[in-house]
């Protein structure tokens, strides 16, 4: 699926100049099954065959329970890659589950929602600073007041963590994404270290549709709930959200950055 809408999103890029010369290697993981995580010696700063970004996705496990014997090792991985001097040219994209994961690994929190389920595509508020990063104009395309992509969560983070700044909120839960500068960022060259998303730019609404059958069938989601979700699941017009569209976009645009 990420690698579908990774090369979907940068082949729709609007500047075919950057777009045409990219070559997208992508390497998985099993954190959760086989506790694998990307070697130190990828990590570093000019090792060979070396990582510019690692990206952790959703997941169905709870980023705040404990127990699971995956969280913590995961949670001080993700810690040592964004404090270490010799890995901080390493951008990290957290999306959903990877947006919670980074919160704890930062000193935030995550927790139980209490305004309910959002399922479906969802308009986001940008704040000032979310204009520059998730409506950024690209050869004309780009701007808007709202963003919408597409959601499948509950839990959520209810403040930024310390040295972290909001991007996007909805009226139901106060953070849906956040930045942490890098330490060589300036205001006229601004350089994202760590950029997350709740919801799920990946996903289409085919996607959506299929995870709220199942999980309603599992009873995971009441008829309320999966009703609104259906509705929502394709957005104004049919589509889904802007996930491979500017969303997309905005992410190419942190993993083409030159950090040092």
């Amino acid at each position: 699926i990420y690698r579908e809408w990774l090369l979907s999103s940068l082949a729709s890029y609007p500047d075919s100049s950057i777009s045409s010369n990219i070559e997208l290697i992508l390497d998985g993981y099993d954190v959760v099954e086989k506790g694998e995580f990307p070697p130190q010696s990828r990590l570093v700063a000019g090792a060979a065959e070396g990582y510019d970004v690692v990206m952790m996705t959703g997941s169905k496990h709870t980023a705040h329970d404990s127990s699971i014997p995956f969280i913590k090792p995961l949670v001080d991985f993700i810690s040592g890659v964004a404090h270490n001097p010799a890995t901080q040219h390493v951008r990290i994209v957290g999306v959903c589950f990877g947006h919670q994961i980074i919160s704890l690994a930062m000193g935030g929190q995550v927790v139980a929602g209490q305004n309910g389920w959002e399922i479906g595509v969802y308009g986001n508020d940008v704040t000032e600073e979310g204009r520059y990063w998730w409506c950024g104009d690209v050869k004309g395309e780009g701007g808007g007041e709202k963003v919408f992509i597409e959601q499948m969560h509950r839990d959520h983070v209810p403040s930024l963590p310390p040295g972290f700044h909001l991007l996007l909120s909805t009226p139901n839960y106060p953070v849906h994404s956040m930045i942490r500068y890098h330490p060589a960022s300036t205001s006229s060259n601004p350089l994202a270290q760590i950029l997350t998303v709740q919801g799920h730019p990946e996903f289409t609404p085919s996607i959506v549709s299929k995870m709220v059958d199942f999980r309603s069938q599992q009873g995971i989601f009441d008829p309320p709930t999966a009703q609104e979700a259906r509705r929502r699941l394709g957005g104004k017009d049919g589509s889904g959200g802007e996930g491979f569209g500017r969303v997309g976009w905005a992410i190419w645009r942190v993993l083409l950055q030159d950090l040092p």
